[in-house]
């Protein structure tokens, strides 16, 4: 479930993620799913954070949906934490996956998002770990 859907600025992402090859597939997963996610709003491409704790700790694995500027013909779901420090904007990369776009439209393996969101829940778990995750990110990643 998305527990922030009466944040300012949410409906809108909400919606123009919606636009993205894949959003409105993974937003419906976001939102009829059991786990507590959030929507980080001011951000590129449809964001989000899992409100669960990892060893007494609030969990800070993001996932993050774009099409990157360099790149045709894929939308990307990344995997990354922020920085502990509040003033950095540096962040730690875990992978990415890379969803197929054929013309505007792509076709997400759905047994592969519930990988990515088990592998986000635990924190990013090395044993979670999803089988289309890659290392190698040749373009950027949007702030």
């Amino acid at each position: 479930m998305i527990v922030n859907l009466e944040e300012d600025g949410v409906a809108d992402l909400l919606a123009a993620a919606a636009t993205l090859p894949t959003g409105k597939e993974t937003i419906r997963r976001l939102r009829e799913g059991d786990e507590a996610f959030s929507i980080v709003t001011g951000r590129a491409g449809l964001e989000w954070g899992v409100r669960n704790e990892i060893k007494g700790a609030p969990n800070r694995a993001r996932l993050k949906l774009f099409v990157p500027a360099e790149r045709d013909g894929i939308v990307v779901l990344f995997a990354y934490k922020p920085s502990q420090v509040s003033w950095s904007s540096d962040r730690y990369a875990y992978g990415a996956w890379e969803i197929p776009v054929a013309g505007e439209r792509a076709t997400i393996d759905l047994a592969e998002l519930e990988a990515w969101l088990a592998f986000q829940v635990s924190g990013f778990h090395p044993e979670k770990r999803p089988r289309s995750l890659l290392r190698q990110i040749t373009y950027d990643i949007p702030e």
